[in-house]
């Protein structure tokens, strides 16, 4: 066994380094890692390189973390659309306090093996510019000390990468959906602009106690179509560049009903977390619809004909003789982003629950819901706001709500 100390982001090999070379080697028949966050300006850097790999027939295995929402869905995406149908991508989360923080990357074949173990995640800056150390081991597999390590390390790395209900899933086109829907993982299209002003409030609070030094940078990668990259600087916008993508969602069936507009207030049930008690765990994100509500306009909502029954349901059935039924993958638009909500409606609760992390986060008590039925044209079946309970529009709309919910103070109307 050898060994190099990595560090960044001064050294002239650093993370991404190791990860381009070794795909590009054709030595290796397989690449294994473990990472706890993955954005794509991480996988920007990669992603071609680990798609040759892999088409080549080398075995590829993945593992992320999604703590914090420190993984994105783009970064997601790019590792499973790189190995698609060859390799796996796979989600861990463990929902107590522990974080799910490993960095290791592993190359290997029957007689050697590389492994990089240390600080630098699958972003811009832990491949790059990040301050990061690392060790990379230089594993002869002849050697019984180095194979004994090496039999370690994938026993460690196929504990973290098996399929275990409620901890580790395999990466597929549903499972991100539902990782989308349930608020894990962030959409960076949505996200770009909140960091900028976090980053610009930060560097707006700082002493002068400390001074910008420069570092140096990632290489440079040919532009694809995505969202803006992790960086501080914005890209410069001119009416000429004619070769920038436009990313359309492609279109849905268009969202029947009586109605083309639902208004609802927000109550505390509808925004609320669960956490007013020590130890307690987050609620699910998920706004409550009245039957009273759904019942007005049953098509509004796709009721029933859009909905599935739950198979697995054991529990009650209502007085028509349904259980438990779900509308999944409902697209919506809040905002700048379109996102798939799961819709589903349980007898034993009495309610129909629209079940997303955004609506949820994007509101407080009193607001008021406004959801738009659409054509589908735009990829979208609802166009979805919330209208602050302080603002000019909210008093106009919460007229029109002239509904009201037995035991609730929430109030409802169409348009």
């Amino acid at each position: 066994m050898s060994a190099d100390f990595i560090v960044q982001p001064s050294g002239a090999f650093r993370i991404g380094d190791f990860l381009k070379q070794g795909f590009a080697d054709t030595r290796w028949t397989e690449f294994r890692a473990a990472i706890a966050f993955v954005k794509r300006s991480g996988t920007k850097h990669i992603r071609e390189e680990l798609k040759a790999f892999s088409v080549r027939g080398a075995a590829v295995r993945i593992v992320s973390g999604i703590d914090a929402r420190g993984t994105s869905v783009e970064g997601l995406s790019d590792l499973m659309n790189a190995v698609a149908g060859r390799g796996t991508v796979f989600v861990f989360n463990n929902a107590n306090s522990s974080t799910f923080h490993p960095k290791v990357y592993l190359f290997k074949n029957d007689t050697a093996a590389e492994v990089v173990i240390g600080s630098g995640n699958l972003t811009e800056g832990g491949l790059f510019s990040n301050y990061e150390a690392s060790l990379l081991l230089h594993l002869d597999l002849a050697c019984k000390r180095d194979a004994a390590l090496l039999v370690s390390i994938c026993a460690t790395l196929d504990t973290w990468s098996t399929p275990t209900l409620s901890l580790c899933y395999a990466l597929d086109t549903a499972v991100l959906a539902k990782l989308v829907e349930g608020g894990y993982v962030p959409d960076e299209s949505k996200a770009w602009g909140d960091e900028k002003i976090a980053m610009a409030d930060a560097r707006a609070a700082e002493s002068t106690l400390f001074a910008y030094h420069a570092v140096p940078g990632a290489p440079k990668v040919s532009r694809l179509p995505g969202p803006a990259p992790e960086s501080a600087e914005e890209p410069e916008e001119t009416d000429e560049d004619e070769g920038l993508q436009v990313i359309t969602p492609p279109p849905v069936e268009a969202q029947d009903g009586t109605y083309n507009i639902f208004l609802m207030t927000l109550q505390r049930t509808d925004v609320g977390v669960g956490q007013t008690t020590s130890g307690t765990s987050r609620r699910s994100p998920e706004i409550f619809i009245p039957l009273a509500a759904r019942n007005y306009d049953p098509e509004f909502w796709g009721w029933p004909d859009l909905f599935t029954n739950d198979t697995t349901w054991t529990g009650p059935l209502d007085r028509d003789g349904r259980g438990k039924m779900d509308r999944a993958g409902v697209m919506v638009r809040l905002g700048g982003a379109t996102f798939p909500v799961h819709f589903w409606y349980n007898p034993d609760k009495k309610d129909v629950r629209l079940r997303s992390e955004h609506i949820r986060s994007a509101g407080s008590i009193g607001d008021i819901l406004y959801v738009e039925r659409s054509n589908g044209a735009g990829g979208f079946a609802y166009y979805v706001d919330i209208v602050p309970h302080d603002s000019p529009r909210h008093a106009d709309l919460l007229a029109k709500c002239t509904n009201t919910v037995r035991n609730s103070k929430k109030v409802f109307g169409y348009l």
